[in-house]
């Protein structure tokens, strides 16, 4: 079997801008686009100038907790030099998310007739990461995911017990 991967920038894709508020936040789905990765096996890699300093995405990887939720994939770092496109594995079966793509990117991914493997987010779209989820299922033909097999032992994803609910004066569900 051919191995999946997926590829990942983090400025515009991960964190985006909030026209709005004039502020930067977390794309929404991470953790949902990461457990999804995990049940249908594939490998994601950061592929962002942030691969240049190994110590901000171990530091990144640690504040998004996948090793923690063991349910979740873990990004690993795919180093580059010249260009990203460069360093994709195009014999793997592979999507790809990035904010920005220059022209000498876009050649590489036409010479190895790969352009529909690649999805551009608009850096204000905090959904991108939802919309890119959907767009990996349907590139690598996977199916839909029914059941997300949530894992009740783990104490970040058990459900409060009712009482809980009565004793404290309010909390976020």
């Amino acid at each position: 079997m051919t191995q999946r991967k997926m590829y990942m920038d983090i400025d515009g894709v991960l964190i985006v801008w909030n026209e709005k508020y004039q502020c930067i936040e977390l794309s929404r789905g991470y953790g949902q686009l990461m457990r999804f990765c995990k049940i249908h096996d594939i490998q994601p890699y950061w592929l962002s100038q942030w691969c240049h300093n190994p110590e901000t995405l171990i530091g990144l990887n640690c504040l998004l907790w996948p090793r923690t939720a063991g349910t979740m994939a873990e990004p690993q770092i795919q180093s580059w030099k010249n260009s990203k496109a460069s360093a994709i594995d195009y014999d793997s079966d592979f999507v790809w998310i990035e904010d920005g793509i220059d022209d000498d990117e876009m050649d590489i991914l036409r010479s190895h007739n790969a352009t529909d493997r690649f999805f551009w987010c608009h850096g204000t779209n905090p959904d991108a990461l939802l919309h890119f989820m959907e767009f990996t299922r349907k590139r690598l033909s996977l199916p839909k995911i029914d059941n997300w097999e949530s894992d009740w032992d783990n104490p970040f994803v058990a459900p409060l017990p009712e009482k809980f609910e009565d004793e404290v004066g309010g909390y976020c569900r």
